[in-house]
This record gives C-alpha cells, structure tokens and sequence, in this order.
C-alpha cells in the first residue's frame, strides 16, 4: 500500500493533535463487577454510550493537564454538575492508574473530557 506525502502528514497531524484516557467500569462501587473494558474517552469530548457504573478505575493516562467530568444521569451537561471530576494525566493530582474511585453510590453514564 503507497501513502502520499499529503495523507502520511494529515494522519500524524490528527494522531498528535488529541489524547485519550481510558478506563475500565464497574456495577458496583468497590469495583467488583466489571461492566465494560477499554472505554476510552478523547479529549475535548463527550462519551455517551458508556453503560451505567458506580466505580471504575483508569488504565491509562490521558494527556497532559487533561480533566475528566463523569455526568449521571444520562448526558454531560454543565461542568459544575458533574458527580465527579479530576485530572487524568500522569500528575496524580486527582487520581491513581489503577486505583478504584466510586461515586458514594451514584451511578454514572456519561463522561467529557477536556484540557485545561
């Protein structure tokens, strides 16, 4: 397969121009029942076809400085309503790879992503 010049530049460009954390999640909140595998969230958007979780843990770290917003019930709506939020990057500022995190019993099914 030949690539020109001009696709080879245009696939670099939109491989380095976003990031992406993912995660795993659960039914529970102690991150007991897996729900799905490998969601992954780009920056700058909104995930909506998640299932409902109560926990999950994040298995690789987004992009520097990179904030994750999880929403319930079903939509990402304004930041300031989010069930929870923090950054995703490998600062540990907010959470651990690795760690399971929950909602104190909320279940959410949305999640947004963006720089800060």
């Amino acid at each position: 397969m030949r690539f020109s010049i001009t696709a080879v530049a245009i696939m670099a460009g939109l491989s380095a121009s976003g990031s992406a954390f993912v995660l795993d999640t659960y039914s529970d909140t102690n991150c007991g029942d897996k729900v799905q595998s490998g969601v992954n969230v780009w920056d700058n958007t909104c995930a909506t076809w998640p299932k409902g979780f109560k926990s999950f843990k994040i298995t690789t770290w987004g992009g520097n400085q990179q904030i994750a917003y999880f929403f319930a019930p079903d939509n990402c709506g304004s930041l300031p309503g989010s069930i929870k939020n923090g950054y995703v990057d490998s600062t540990t500022k907010d959470f651990k790879l690795g760690q399971c995190v929950s909602f104190n019993g909320a279940s959410a099914n949305a999640i947004s992503s963006y720089w800060s």
